[in-house]
């Protein structure tokens, strides 16, 4: 053993709250290394090779095939059923969501279509919302982008960026909401768009340098760096992308969407990934797809319920054998038209999450975020000790 504590085969040399042990460290032929990169199992921090670490994937078996979750880099059991609460609070005509993290709220973009008398809304957990900026006048769907710490481009955390309408621009909202850069990026050219495609900004900055990236109306990909700095990706023309996620660099996982941007092609039932070397590939998952996410551990899920205009929630727990997934939302649909979608070794299959007898049913989705905040009958995520 080693010293601090790796005596009688109960150490946790990798720090990941599984035993030396339990991790293989004394197999029959030699320490287990299940996603064959060289350093065993007790030493690898994501012994599978899954993109989530073995700290939030433990020991538990989701999917019922005998591999715990941190061995297992796919969990190809059911999707869960799920039950959605129709959140109580009224909002006026919502469409983009995000999460606030500074604040541990909820950011939304409100008063479609005409932006007025304010675009954007904080939601309290008790339920009470006020705006959050000033900003008024925006038009067309508004979905938002926040930022969260832990990449490495310089924006702050709780930032925000949105479209307000006209073509090619790309506003930036302070995290406090009084500093309003309207525009902040006018893309360069003409007929770029509008952004109500939406935007996601690559949070662990490990594949597209902690930059912002934005989808728009005619199938324009775009990287902007938190100085401003605007670089095309990738343009499939007369496409209107709707959703975009970036899928982490984990291929046993994820497939060919590997490292990529993905993003919804509405109308068309079409997903696309986008290389940062602009290389495109289309794949039909069967869902004409609205939003796209990627299932944060010990996040709740709430999504813009367009149809009655209010909110919809999960809480974490129901989405716990989805941790890192993708989520697609459709827009119309019969069932929940949330689907988890999935590499099984040989294809994507998207298959959709089944609702409970008491859920609400929503009507039609628009924007969707995973978040640590809650509100009025979804609780806060406690805090991980």
């Amino acid at each position: 053993g080693q010293f601090g504590g790796n005596f009688g085969g109960t150490g946790d040399e990798d720090g990941d709250g599984i035993s030396d042990s339990d991790e293989g460290k004394d197999a029959p032929n030699g320490p287990t290394d299940t996603d064959g990169d060289g350093t065993p199992d007790y030493q690898d921090t994501d012994s599978d090779d899954d993109g989530l670490s073995d700290k939030v994937e433990g020991l538990e078996d989701d999917d019922g095939d005998s591999i715990p979750n941190f061995q297992d880099p796919f969990n190809d059991g059911p999707p869960p059923t799920i039950k959605l609460t129709a959140i109580t609070t009224p909002f006026t005509t919502p469409i983009g969501i995000d999460y606030h993290e500074p604040t541990n709220s909820l950011v939304l973009s409100a008063n479609y279509p005409n932006g007025m008398p304010f675009n954007f809304e904080r939601i309290e957990q008790d339920g009470t919302h006020h705006a959050f900026s000033m900003q008024s006048g925006f038009t067309d769907e508004v979905k938002i982008a926040t930022a969260r710490p832990g990449n490495a481009s310089g924006f702050a955390s709780g930032e925000l960026f949105v479209g307000n309408g006209i073509d090619g621009q790309i506003v930036r909202i302070s995290a406090d909401g009084m500093t309003i850069t309207n525009p902040w990026v006018d893309l360069p050219g003409v007929g770029n768009g509008l952004m109500r495609g939406s935007f996601v900004v690559d949070h662990k900055g490990v594949l597209f340098g902690g930059d912002l990236i934005a989808v728009t109306t005619v199938g324009q990909v775009w990287r902007i760096t938190a100085a401003g700095v605007p670089t095309m990706i990738a343009d499939v023309p007369g496409v209107h992308l709707e959703g975009v996620a970036i899928v982490p660099n984990a291929p046993t996982r994820f497939g060919p969407l590997a490292g990529k941007i993905i993003a919804g092609a509405e109308t068309v039932g079409l997903l696309y990934a986008f290389a940062a070397d602009g290389t495109t590939e289309s794949y039909a998952v069967g869902v004409n797809i609205e939003d796209i996410d990627i299932v944060l551990p010990n996040e709740n899920f709430f999504g813009v319920n367009y149809g009655s205009s209010n909110l919809y929630g999960a809480e974490a727990a129901q989405f716990a054998s989805m941790h890192g997934d993708i989520l697609l939302t459709q827009e119309g649909h019969t069932g929940s038209g949330l689907f988890r979608l999935q590499w099984d070794g040989q294809a994507l299959v998207a298959a959709e999450l089944a609702i409970t007898a008491d859920s609400a049913v929503p009507l039609q989705w628009e924007h969707v975020t995973f978040a640590a905040a809650g509100v009025k009958e979804i609780p806060n995520v406690p805090t991980p000790q």
